[in-house]
């Protein structure tokens, strides 16, 4: 029986034709992992999730996004 991991990798994989198309789905879904590692953390540092009542005037709240970039390289493999 085949693990999670290499089902999802299998999955993603049949639409890609191309050496770009690896790229671009390998840096997408790089793009959301590290969204949601972000996302949970300050979830944990705040003490609540997001659009959650108790937050309201807690004074310790989000106050929004901020568009930020980061320069990265896949090694090869």
């Amino acid at each position: 029986m085949q693990d999670k991991r290499t089902l999802l990798a299998q999955d993603l994989a049949k639409d890609c034709k191309s050496v770009k198309d690896v790229h671009n789905l390998l840096k997408d879904l790089f793009k959301r992992t590290i969204e949601e590692v972000l996302e949970e953390e300050l979830n944990e540092h705040l003490g609540y999730e997001k659009y959650r009542i108790e937050a309201k005037n807690s004074g310790n709240s989000r106050n929004g996004y901020s568009r930020k970039s980061q320069n990265l390289v896949f090694q090869s493999v």
